[in-house]
């Protein structure tokens, strides 16, 4: 399925800005329309005195002048986006979330976008830091691209698949062919293929065939842990071969409230310096 519609959560910072631009490459790359989320920040640090006002008139102007800075901010991102898309010719529409129900908005606005571009895990990404992508992508079963804060690349032209012939990684692959169709080349990285039954007799060449078949640059690589933790020979083969997107499936399992992904996907979410797509 094509890339159509695209969201991005919005900042009017310096990262979001960037995460902006980028969403805004890929829009155009793929003809798809974006849509700019914003999620209202509860502002604080107004003058100290605000917080020991007293009466009914003191109180309302302790309101009007917070709202006037959250219709600040909600402009600034506003002009932000705006900005961005019209140099970039990209068609796109802008919505701003309260805080107070922004997980059920923003995960009922995420659900109507084929991918969902926000900040890496070292920040928030725009999100209040009670939400992350993952738990978005949890509740939505939307991919999400995280973009690190420090990443500057341009496009998406170099693309590693971590393939380990599962589930997840298979929704993945289905989720990013878009993705994978149109970058000049794709890597299906294994890793230890020799240790997991599922790869079959010729590890890595149904995959790369399935994609070569919808058109992808395709490669398969077989790489060695060598003891070290799989997600940092991830890591270390996407640093030298210069990639500029990794795709991962994501698994979890839930006890009580509480959603936890597998150990390499943590680590990748935990370490990785360039963007990553992950599915679910």
């Amino acid at each position: 399925m094509p890339i159509k519609s695209i969201a991005v959560i919005v900042e009017a910072t310096p990262p979001g800005e960037a995460r902006i631009a980028f969403a805004a490459r890929l829009a155009c790359a793929h003809s798809a329309h974006l849509v700019g989320l914003f999620v209202v920040p509860m502002l604080t640090g107004g003058h100290g005195a605000e917080s020991f006002v007293r009466g009914h008139q003191a109180l309302k102007d302790v309101i009007a002048h917070q709202r006037a800075r959250e219709a600040e901010a909600v402009e600034a991102a506003k002009r932000s986006l705006s900005g961005v898309c019209g140099r970039q010719g990209v068609s796109f529409e802008f919505r701003s979330l309260e805080q107070g129900e922004f997980g059920d908005d923003l995960a009922l606005n995420s659900l109507h976008a084929d991918l969902v571009v926000t900040g890496g895990p070292s920040g928030n990404g725009g999100l209040p830091n009670a939400w992350s992508a993952e738990a978005l992508l949890l509740a939505t079963g939307v991919p999400f691209l995280l973009l690190p804060d420090c990443w500057t690349g341009a496009a998406v032209e170099h693309v590693v698949v971590a393939w380990n012939a599962s589930r997840e990684a298979r929704r993945a692959v289905a989720d990013a062919l878009p993705l994978l169709v149109a970058a000049k080349s794709v890597t299906v990285l294994l890793v230890d293929p020799g240790k997991n039954s599922r790869h079959g007799d010729e590890p890595g060449a149904d995959i790369a065939l399935y994609l070569s078949r919808h058109g992808a640059k395709v490669t398969v690589e077989q790489i060695a842990s060598n003891g070290a933790p799989v997600a940092r020979a991830i890591l270390d083969h996407v640093r030298q071969s210069a990639a500029d997107l990794v795709i991962i499936g994501a698994y979890s399992h839930a006890r009580a409230a509480q959603m936890v992904f597998g150990g390499v996907t943590r680590s990748l979410l935990r370490e990785a310096a360039i963007p990553l797509l992950i599915a679910h």
